[in-house]
């Protein structure tokens, strides 16, 4: 078996061109992949632009944009629930009323770069929540303590119709509202 001589052996490492290529080949690959936004499914990309929000909307699936320019938001449009908080209220008689519910919306998916720009991605905060708490506020001191629960139902349906006219102007959609909790003073608990 021959021997190698040492002469024969290249121990100076990677050319300078092959570095050159791979580090092209890197640029390459990081640009191209920066030209592809992918949306999921029941989600819409809002564009932005340098940091602006752009009229443009991406829908569902594979989408192009410029690389480094363009960021895309990924804004759920399904049908969500959100659950509200705790709201305190009074009957027509100034009887404390507790209140609990749920909510099921979703996004109008032609103005999510709009609600993005207007709002945020906390909007519930920001609108749902004090959009109930104002209806609460308002609606239930026009009804006598002993019918509040008896009304339930009347009181959800105004519930939706002034809900959806106050959340139209942001595109959230009202699709349902339940009331899981209606409770009143310990004090007239105990009495009925």
């Amino acid at each position: 078996m021959p021997e190698r001589s040492l002469d024969a052996i290249d121990i100076r490492g990677p050319k300078p061109r092959t570095v050159g290529i791979f580090l092209i080949l890197l640029i390459l690959f990081i640009v191209g992949w920066g030209t592809f936004a992918i949306v999921p499914a029941g989600h819409r990309g809002v564009v932005l632009w340098w940091g602006s929000v752009e009229k443009r909307i991406m829908g569902e699936g594979l989408n192009f944009k410029v690389p480094i320019a363009e960021k895309v938001i990924k804004v759920d449009v399904r049908v969500q629930p959100h659950p509200f908080k705790e709201i305190d209220a009074s009957s027509k008689e100034y009887q404390m009323v507790k209140m609990t519910g749920m909510m099921n919306f979703h996004i109008d998916p032609a103005y999510v770069n709009d609600l993005y720009q207007k709002v945020g991605l906390d909007f519930a905060d920001k609108v749902i929540d004090p959009a109930f708490n104002d209806f609460v506020k308002e609606v239930v001191p026009t009804y006598p303590i002993g019918e509040i629960l008896p009304k339930r139902e009347e009181i959800r349906k105004r519930a939706m119709g002034k809900l959806g006219e106050n959340l139209a102007r942001y595109h959230i959609i009202v699709d349902d509202i339940y009331f899981a909790n209606i409770r009143f003073s310990p004090g007239y608990e105990g009495a009925v």
